[in-house]
């Protein structure tokens, strides 16, 4: 059997595989199984780790993460270690942790979030500041100092742990193994504060940004995007696109290391992201709970198959678990939902794709996506959209035909509110972390998310 390899890059825009931000991984899709028109069914890791791993949709699930065991939900790392995988997994996100119960079917799962004094201190800076209110608008600078202080009193270059250092953890668990393994990677470097290292900073700015710099202006954009000059939103956008280029390089180191064990060639490896980010687009920063081309389309890269070439059929991040499974030839249970990719390849489409946030907003804020393009987005009290992404991905109020007797617009309703319906329904027998616990609610201040 072959083994399996699946990278996740926590905030990572399809458009940044190139040549020009990330030319390693573009050279890697370039000799894999590209899926051009790959969406993600969540605007953040809550919601697409259910898919990833579950191969479920976040809105089927009462709360965040996944049930501690049963509920009718089986993991890609359940499914592969009762067909004979070993399994470990390496992360540095809580919302993609032990702590939503993501550890199911790993035999060793590194969750780096919050496991270090430091680590923990930063949390209860983070957790008891109330970044909407004026208590916390008055001191924000003062808190950009105490967190820079703390990262140079720790030591710690970044706000998680490395992509290099997960590597190094990978490589040592893979080393000498006898069964065939399935690892999972998730890289957390791109997502905001975008604190690159130096080296990769001057390949896109002229002068280098210091941790707190990138911290403060991260916070600017993802709390406060309206205060954001165009400038700043030019230096975050070469922030960011030099934490692509440092990820870029660790995917490639990854992929050497696993040669030089002699196993790079019987591995099948998806590289894939939670999400992708905005960058100024929309006036918004980071990934809010909102639907746009930017904060879900994400790149899909099937590497280990002797099969190449550009497939641009829509499909979801919903298929990640069925298409690593097919294509080791282990059958797909039931439960999933998804579908696997290799059928797209084949001619097969995926004619919509479903994506949603949480409960916390009533499963209000969800969108429909049709594979011709057609996109209708619901957006609570912000209201709906309705774009076709082909002709008009940047999705400007000019572009917007909601209410334009566009034939799409019914058939994408009546789609969507049947979706909703059958999540509410499948709500009912499968319990999570419930979204208002304490833990919950420090975690998602800890991302940035509050």
């Amino acid at each position: 059997m072959q083994n399996v390899l699946l990278v996740t890059v926590d905030s990572l825009r399809a458009d940044r595989v190139n040549e020009r931000v990330m030319p390693e991984t573009a050279e890697f899709e370039d000799e894999a199984l590209s899926f051009t028109d790959a969406v993600a069914n969540g605007p953040s890791t809550p919601a697409s780790f259910p898919a990833i791993h579950a191969s479920r949709h976040f809105a089927s699930i009462e709360g965040l993460g996944i049930p501690e065991s049963g509920d009718g939900i089986i993991t890609l790392a359940e499914h592969l270690s009762d067909a004979g995988y070993d399994t470990a997994g390496f992360t540095d996100n809580h919302f993609a942790s032990g702590d939503y119960n993501f550890d199911r079917g790993f035999d060793t799962l590194h969750d780096a979030s919050g496991s270090t004094e430091a680590g923990r201190l930063k949390q209860f800076v983070q957790s008891n500041l109330d970044k909407k209110g004026a208590l916390f608008r008055a001191i924000e600078s003062v808190y950009t100092r105490v967190d820079g202080a703390l990262s140079a009193a720790t030591g710690k270059e970044s706000e998680y742990e490395r992509a290099a250092s997960l590597n190094e953890r990978a490589i040592e668990w893979i080393e000498g193994r006898e069964q065939p393994w399935f690892v999972w990677l998730h890289y957390m470097d791109v997502h905001h504060p975008y604190e690159a290292p130096v080296t990769y900073q001057e390949e896109f700015l002229d002068s280098p940004r210091s941790v707190s710099q990138c911290r403060a202006l991260s916070r600017k954009a993802t709390h406060h995007p309206e205060k954001m000059s165009g400038e700043e939103w030019d230096v975050l956008t070469d922030l960011y696109d030099a934490e692509c280029a440092y990820t870029d390089a660790q995917f490639h180191t990854l992929l050497d290391s696993l040669a030089e064990l002699g196993v790079r060639q019987e591995t099948v490896t998806l590289f894939t992201a939670d999400h992708g980010e905005l960058l100024g687009e929309h006036r918004k920063g980071g990934h809010p709970p909102e639907f746009w081309e930017g904060t879900i389309r994400v790149p899909f890269l099937l590497d280990g198959l002797e099969r190449d070439g550009e497939h641009g059929g829509q499909i979801r991040l919903l298929d990640t678990a069925p298409t690593l499974a097919d294509s080791v030839g282990v059958d797909q249970p039931a439960e999933w939902q998804g579908e696997s990719a290799l059928e797209l390849a084949a001619g097969e489409g995926r004619e919509f794709a479903f994506g949603d946030v949480g409960r916390d907003v009533n499963y209000r804020r969800c969108y429909v996506r049709r594979a011709d393009g057609w996109k209708l987005l619901r957006h609570a009290d912000d209201g709906e959209h309705l774009f076709n992404v082909r002709e008009n991905p940047r999705e400007t109020a000019d572009d917007d035909r909601l209410g334009d007797e566009v034939a799409a617009e019914a058939e994408l309703a009546t789609a969507l509110d049947q979706h909703t319906a059958e999540m509410e329904r499948m709500r009912s027998g499968s319990q999570a972390i419930e979204e208002g616990e304490e833990m919950v609610d420090e975690h998602l201040e800890a991302l940035g998310y509050k």
